[in-house]
């Protein structure tokens, strides 16, 4: 069984890895302007069009570094991706756009897909290294560690680029100073191979039974989205709220205050969870109260009033919270050990509801809050559907 120092290490690298990821919308205002240096036109939609097509490879990759995880080992899948996200990144830091004209967002592209792909086998292989040998009282903090190091991923990236911003003019910042952040995967690499060469192999056998279903596929795809679409959502309701956030400096650290507070509800459900129930419970819980109180919440989000934005976040997150950190509990008992259909499942439904949540949300928030309260709220009717779809037949190990 592992240890927590050895647990604290994995979910510390996939920080890492998720800093990669988070990283390009980050330093994407600067990338738009290279671009337009570069003398292409429509430089904005480019480079929202590689973030949006870099979703769609997700699935294949979960579902083919599941299938090397579950055939050569966790310890070894978690090596290669964390490999090609590190040497992706750096790539990407070095590129001389200015050079390479018309052919620097195909590499972009191409880069970003490399990432994307990796990181679609990446997250589902944690869930299951982490959490196949875990006491089942300890399934809740592991499985709210889990989403914390994303977070924490998402808040290193925007502190990273916010701190070398104010440490440089715009003009360096515009030269060099964006690809900075770029180049800190070198270090990232060798944390890496530090930490993972280190971890014992869990699982170092051949997964019997490991055919992959229309109806389990679908039954994970239906358990993330509510979990995809509250994590992706998180940070829009300072849209929502700026009749009431009229001040500047806070409309612009409020994405940066809300995925600090969503962290610390994680991490403090989870331990919650353990003491008290189980995930399922919490899991569940934190569904129907999705359900019952999206939409009048983010009516209230949408009001004059600070005190009552206030309010309404706080519970929106609380909200986040019960569903985020006890969802790879849940999905680790729902995929049954097949790391291929959670790699598919999972990111089928990122590939969807996490590229075309923001896109919802900005087209209904003009119209008010209801309907970007329903459309939160109806994310949670996937997971009650899903119940109706049998139970995936658990897999068994052999030696090979």
């Amino acid at each position: 069984m592992l240890t927590w120092k050895q647990r604290l290490g994995v979910v510390a690298r996939n920080a890492c890895e998720f800093y990669d990821i988070a990283l390009f919308a980050a330093i994407s205002g600067y990338i738009t302007v290279e671009f337009q240096q570069a003398g292409m036109g429509n430089s904005t939609y480019i480079v929202w069009g590689i973030f949006a097509l870099r979703f769609l490879i997700r699935p294949l990759g979960g579902y083919i570094i599941g299938l090397y995880a579950d055939h050569y080992g966790r310890k070894a899948a978690l090596i290669l991706t964390s490999t090609v996200i590190g040497l992706s990144t750096l790539t990407m830091a070095v590129l001389p756009i200015s050079k390479l004209g018309a052919a620097a967002p195909l590499l972009f592209l191409i880069l970003q897909m490399l990432q994307a792909f990796s990181f679609g086998g990446e997250y589902p292989t944690i869930i299951h290294y982490l959490l196949s040998e875990s006491e089942q009282k300890q399934r809740a903090k592991i499985s709210s560690m889990i989403v914390a190091s994303s977070l924490v991923g998402v808040l290193m990236s925007l502190l990273i680029v916010y701190f070398i911003n104010n440490l440089l003019s715009p003009e360096e910042m515009q030269q060099i100073g964006w690809r900075i952040p770029l180049l800190i995967a070198l270090v990232n690499i060798a944390i890496s191979f530090y930490f993972r060469q280190k971890l014992k192999e869990i699982s170092p056998c051949v997964i019997k039974n490991q055919g992959i279903t229309l109806l389990a596929v679908l039954k994970i795809f239906l358990i993330v989205i509510p979990g995809a679409v509250v994590f992706y959502v998180q940070n829009l309701a300072s849209t929502l709220s700026k009749r009431a956030l009229d001040n500047g400096t806070l409309q612009t650290l409020y994405p940066l205050l809300s995925s600090s507070l969503l962290l610390v509800f994680v991490l403090f459900i989870g331990w919650l969870t353990d003491k008290y129930s189980t995930p399922q419970k919490i899991f569940r819980l934190g569904i129907y109260a999705l359900l019952i109180a999206a939409a009048p919440l983010y009516l209230l989000l949408a009001s004059k009033s600070v005190v009552l934005v206030i309010i309404a976040q706080l519970a929106l997150t609380l909200i986040a919270a019960l569903i985020l950190s006890n969802l790879a509990a849940v999905l680790f008992e729902k995929s049954a050990n097949k790391t291929a259909i959670l790699g598919l499942g999972y990111n089928a439904a990122l590939s969807v509801f996490g590229g075309l949540s923001p896109l919802i949300i900005a087209l209904l928030i003009p119209f008010g809050g209801l309907f970007p309260g329903i459309y939160v709220a109806a994310s949670g009717v996937a997971f009650v559907v899903a119940g109706y779809i049998p139970a995936i037949r658990k897999s068994t190990c052999c030696t090979k």
